[in-house]
Formats: structure tokens, sequence, C-alpha cells
């Protein structure tokens, strides 16, 4: 850059990017630097809420099935922008954006002017010297937003492979910092070599992808526990009777240091002195002699001349050598007798002894008081998470290893072949991320839905836990015909697993259903609202409305037009009805006497209750049962805006300034 030939304005401008960049990254924090660079906050002040339609053909489910759940066929940071009741609101982010293989990741030239515009441009081939910074303009923005849907406490897990590994990391911590990353989940996707950088062509085969897991405040965040399986609770019996059921001994030392715990016991059983394996004793010393205690004997402390600090717990009356006890004394006979007389009964000490007693002492560790399940690790080989499978009719073409033929063979299952999908993420690896980082009523966003897999996964999870967990996808991908598949391939497999329709035969259905939402090109503004027809604005009201009290969860049951039905368009949760007085903006549109008389009869023929909501242009009649939306000012609200501004933006700007 020629930085004398830029004016005064140019510099105080490139200056104040500078300052908002050092403070977006925190005083220790990193800023990346690359060709076409612009700060991420001043890419979404331009990008504005596009128009929706709701295509009630490509929709599933019944009315209020449709509220719960939206698959959004449009670019996925206008699509973002737009769903503006969810920002802030949203517990995972999970998704799989492309990996600049060469063949998956288009960019449009025309977004590094007006990120705005919705086409998805041109493949990035291998070849292209400028793929990698390419891939981080269209990415860093896009990571931007999903950080803005996330609720404080919420969690973003992105997918990747080796390609963009480090540029993502690198982003990541930029924005959403690294004291935030919860870790990085190393996956098995294969199981033995491949032709791509190892097999034929020497050097090492790619056997494992990664997700990178950040919070948006780790503090805030919670990582839940996987479910508890067979093998690990069959470690616990209960040979003693324990009134506290089935236990498992466990290590009843410590790996730190510590003086005072740090000492010799005598077995009761062979009268062998025993140190901690690590550390020190997890257990205080009296209590340590109590549970010694309760093997029959009677015991002392007392300081041998073996480096420790603390005095060794040894039975009353034992004889020693030196350091060394004399295991033929009548002490230790004696013991070994009370000892095996314990053990021939029930409830043995929380210390015991391993091998009949002629092992070293461990902990008795209780199923009962353990937490109920197990703790995930950053490693996922294939035990971990799935297994090799053939779905029905659908077998390997050939022979195949590997998890990613396995998320294939899924989808296969599902939709059928011929889909043109050559990755897919395994069901079972999308279902164990949602697990562990939504809560069962949350909601979970895929901004690159690509198959519908997370959509299935969450439709799974809900029928085989009774949860309520929602979704929203959002694809915009264009196959070789330039077909926009989030009709054709992400909303047909959601539909297929909701209604049990399979390719390779009939299911169990999952239930549950979607609203599928066309992203129209044109932009929201006063002008846009005010043109609409009234079926519409009734489509952009559905999907807009919120409620300050539970905003993400604000969906409306939209009601199918009747003639008979003048007003009436929706019902909430609270069985009260929604009313749009509308039939373009060259027909009154007016909230007086005579029209909330209508109204009100129309909300008693459908038995609901007496509060009204009424979106309407002007409200000359008011009254303590009506809530009144001002059209346009509260749809643009609703959506982002307000008639002064465009108060989306206005609060990012004032966010970063």
């Amino acid at each position: 850059m020629a930085y004398e030939q830029l004016t005064r304005g140019d510099l105080i401008r490139l200056l104040e990017q500078h300052d908002a960049e050092r403070a977006e990254a925190g005083k220790d924090g990193i800023i990346m630097s690359y060709t076409g660079r612009t700060a991420p906050w001043q890419i979404i002040r331009q990008v504005k809420p596009k128009l929706t339609k709701i295509n009630q053909r490509a929709s599933v489910g019944d009315a209020q099935a449709q509220g719960q759940n939206i698959i959004m066929d449009g670019e996925n940071l206008s699509a973002m922008v737009t769903l503006y009741k969810y920002r802030g609101q949203v517990d995972l982010i999970l998704t799989d954006p492309p990996y600049n293989t060469g063949e998956d990741f288009r960019y449009n030239d025309k977004w590094d002017k007006d990120p705005n515009d919705p086409e998805l441009g041109d493949v990035v081939p291998k070849e292209d010297g400028s793929r990698h910074s390419k891939w981080l303009r269209f990415m860093t923005p896009r990571i931007w937003m999903m950080r803005e849907m996330l609720k404080p406490g919420g969690v973003i897990a992105i997918c990747i492979d080796h390609r963009e590994l480090y540029r993502l990391g690198m982003l990541m911590d930029e924005v959403f910092r690294e004291e935030n990353r919860i870790g990085i989940i190393n996956w098995q996707k294969a199981y033995s070599p491949k032709n791509d950088t190892g097999g034929k062509k020497g050097g090492l085969s790619s056997a494992t992808e990664y997700v990178l897991v950040y919070a948006k405040d780790y503090a805030k965040s919670k990582t839940g526990m996987l479910d508890r399986t067979e093998a690990m609770n069959a470690r616990y019996t209960n040979d003693d009777d324990d009134p506290d059921g089935d236990w498992a001994s466990s290590d009843a030392t410590a790996p730190e240091y510590r003086k005072t715990g740090t000492y010799a016991v005598q077995s009761p059983f062979t009268g062998k002195l025993f140190y901690p394996t690590r550390g020190h004793w997890v257990s205080e010393t009296a209590e340590m002699k109590r549970w010694l205690q309760g093997w029959g004997s009677a015991y002392v402390s007392r300081q041998l001349d073996d480096g420790c600090e603390a005095k060794a717990l040894v039975l009353k009356g034992a004889k020693f050598n030196g350091n060394d006890p004399d295991l033929t004394c009548a002490a230790v006979a004696n013991a070994r007798a009370a000892a095996l007389k314990v053990m021939s009964g029930k409830n043995w000490p929380q210390l015991i002894f391993t091998d009949g007693g002629d092992g070293g002492p461990r902990l008795k560790k209780h199923l009962s008081k353990i937490k109920k399940g197990k703790v995930p690790l950053t490693y996922w080989a294939n035990e971990d998470y799935e297994e090799l499978i053939e779905i029905d009719s659908q077998s390997w073409d050939h022979q195949q290893s590997g998890h990613s033929q396995a998320g294939i063979n899924e989808l296969d299952a599902v939709v059928g072949k011929g889909h043109n999908f050559k990755t897919v993420k395994p069901l079972r690896l999308m279902t164990k991320i949602i697990q562990l980082w939504c809560k069962p009523d949350g909601i979970v966003v895929d901004p690159f839905a690509g198959s519908g897999t997370t959509g299935h996964a969450v439709l799974e999870l809900n029928k085989v836990s009774g949860a309520s967990r929602r979704f929203i996808l959002i694809e915009q991908g264009n196959d070789e015909k330039g077909d926009h598949y989030a009709k054709t391939l992400t909303a047909d497999r959601v539909r297929r697993v909701v209604k049990g329709d399979w390719k390779s035969g009939q299911r169990e259905p999952l239930g549950g259903g979607f609203q599928f939402i066309e992203l129209k090109r044109q932009q929201v503004d006063a002008a846009a609202v005010n043109a609409l027809q009234r079926e519409e604005m009734i489509d952009l009201l559905l999907t807009s409305h919120w409620d300050k009290s539970d905003r993400a969860k604000t969906s409306l049951t939209r009601f199918v037009p009747e003639v008979s039905r003048r007003f009436l368009f929706a019902t909430n949760a609270r069985n009260e009805g929604f009313f749009l007085i509308w039939d373009g903006a060259d027909q009154p549109s007016i909230l007086n006497r005579e029209t909330f008389k209508a109204i009100v009869e129309e909300a008693k023929a459908y038995g609901l209750m007496d509060r009204y909501h009424v979106y309407a242009s002007l409200a000359p009649y008011s009254g303590r049962t009506v809530e009144f939306y001002k059209i346009p000012d509260r749809v643009l609200e609703h959506i982002g805006f307000n008639t002064r501004a465009d108060a989306y933006n206005n609060e990012t700007e004032n966010e970063q300034g």
C-alpha cells in the first residue's frame, strides 16, 4: 500500500480501522492479516436483512410443528442477518463449511465491495494463489455473525480438515479469543490408507479430521456428559452387599506431594507396608486410620526412618527390624485372621485391599455417587462414536473403510443414490456434539447445512430422548445444474426422516416438522414492507415476530386462509390471536371500532383469549386488551430496523466502537 498516495480522510479511516481491530482482538489478542482483509463488523454493517417467502408446499408437518424448525434457502450471511430474532439466542452452532479443496469452495468477487450480492460465484481451484485469502475473506464475517447469534454461554463447533485447519484456528482465536477455546476434537474418518497424501503417493494418509469447539464465554458455557456404556457399568459390582450399591476400586492417591499425606500404611492382611503410588493419600490421616481399623485391628502412629515427615499407620503391637515389619509376629497373624473374618461378612470398609487382601490399598467408588455419564475426550476413535455400517439395501460398492463412507451410506439410505455428495459427516458424530453442547430444549443452527445431517441428528435425538431441541438450517448450494439443493436435498432428507419415508424402505417416523423459507433478493426497508400483498406480509410477520419475554421461542401457528376469516392469521402458545388489517398499500389499514368488533367476533369463533395482537398502519381505537403493531415501523423493528435508522447495524457499530 502506498501510504503517501492516500488522502487525509483515507489515512484517518485506516487508523480508525486499526484501532477498532485492536479493540476487537483485545489488549493481548491477535489479528490476522491477509490480502483484502476488512474488519468483520464493517462487513456486517453493510449486510441488510432480506424479504422472505414461506414455501408451504416444501414445508413439513402441521402448523405447530412447522413453527419449531426452519430450513432456509439463501446465502448464509444475509440469512443470519435476516434471522434477527435469534440474535443472542442460539445454544449451539454446528456446521461443516467448505474445506477449500479446490472443488467445494465458491467465491464471489462482488462480495469485496457488496456483501449483499446473493450469488455464490465461481469454484476456487487449487491453483489459485489467493485461495487462502479468499477463503478467509469469506469465512471471517460469517464466523463473526455466528458469534453474534450465540447466547452468552453458547458454543460453536466447526468442522475442518488439514487444508485450512491452521488458518481457521487463528481466525477462531481472533473472533472468539483463545481463552474461550473449549477444545479441538480429532475424529477418525478412516481406518486404512487412502490415495490422497499417503497410500500410493507415499507419506502420511489423512485418517482424521477436526472439530474446533469454542464458547462465546467459556465461564458461562457447559459441556455435557456422554452416556455411560454397559462396559463401563460392568466394572461395578457389590460383592460385600454394600448398602450404597455397586462399586469399583479406585486409586487411593493424588498426584501432588503433600507431606502430611505421604506416609506408610500397614496392611491388616499381610503386614506389608504400602506408600502412596503417587503424591499423597487422598484422605486425611484420621479417616485412613478409621478405615484401616474397620478390618478388625487397632492401629497406632509410628515414626519410621523412611524419609517421610508424617508418621506411618501400623498395627498396634507390630514388631519391626529397623523399618522392615516382622511379618511373623503375633500382631500380624492376629490382624490377618480378623481381616479375613470381616471380608467373609458384609459391607467392607471404604479402604479395601486387592487380590483377596494380598494386594495394595484402593478406595471404593460407588456408581451411585459418580456423575451419570463419562467425560468426553478430544480424540474420537472409531469405537467412540460409530461402527462400519450397512443400512438396509445400501451396501458397500467395494471394500471401503472410514467413517466418511458411513455418512454417505446414511444419506444414500434416506434419499437414494445420485446426490453427488462425496463427503458427508456421520450422523452419530453430529449427534454426539449436539448431546454435549446443546441443552434438551435448546436451538441448533447450521449455516452450511449441506445434506441436512444436523437437522436429522436433532430429530433423532428428540425421538430417542424425548427432548425438544430445535434447528435452523441454512443452505444455498448449487450443483452442476445450478440447482439450489436446499429444497431438493437438504429439505428432502429432513422430510423423509420426519415421515419415515426413506428411499431404502419405510422407517419409523421421527416426527416434527419445519418451515421452508426462501430468502428473496429484495432488501427490507419501509417501502418494501408497504409494497407487500397480504399473503407476503403474513409470511414476513410469521418469520420475524418475537416477544420480548420469550424471544427465541416465540413462534406463531399459522391459520390456513379462509374466506370466512377476514383478519385472523395466527395464534401464539398462549392461545392469543394475531390479526392483520392489510390488503395492500392502496387499501385502508386502520384499527377502528368497526374492525375491532370484527376481530373480537373472529377470536370468539375460534375460542381464543381476549387479548388481541393487531397489525395495521393506523389505530385510532385502542384498549387494554389490544396489542398494536404499527406497519411498517414495528415490522421493521422485529427484523432489525426501526423507522429512524438501521437499528441492527447501529447496535453492531456501537458495540465495536
